[in-house]
């Protein structure tokens, strides 16, 4: 029994993988930014951005950890043509789902862009995954 996939994946399969890449990589590098920002770097904030930093819940900072570091090891385990990265994308989902819920609640209603972005692409990485284990794209 062969357990090896030798269905080739289309172009599309590694495009979708390189932008969740690299959406990944830039939420991971947007929480390191946040997680190790200097007293210097605070000072330049605006007495606004200042506060919101301050005043942000420690579960909202390890739940935006979650969500792109998942999302970052599932785009590589996609790239890699891993099953898995199907559970990572998953906990991403829900941790992103968590994370712009708590933004559009309680710090910025008005501004819907970028957490309905996020969280129909995260929804979409889980989807296509899906669909990538069966047609055995990811093995």
């Amino acid at each position: 029994m062969n357990f090896t996939s030798t269905k080739k994946a289309p172009v599309y399969f590694w495009i979708v993988g390189i932008i969740a890449l690299f959406w990944n990589a830039f939420g991971v590098y947007n929480y390191l930014m946040q997680a190790f920002m200097t007293t210097e770097q605070s000072t330049q904030l605006s007495k606004a951005e200042h506060n919101l930093y301050d005043d942000l819940p420690m579960w909202y900072i390890s739940v935006f950890a979650i969500a792109v570091f998942a999302g970052l090891l599932a785009a590589i385990s996609w790239l890699l043509r891993k099953k898995w990265a199907y559970s990572l994308f998953i906990i991403s989902f829900l941790a992103v789902g968590i994370q712009q819920f708590y933004v559009l609640t309680e710090i910025n209603p008005r501004d819907i862009f970028l957490p309905l972005i996020s969280i129909v692409l995260a929804l979409f990485l889980v989807w296509f995954s899906k669909r990538a284990i069966a047609r055995e794209w990811l093995k």
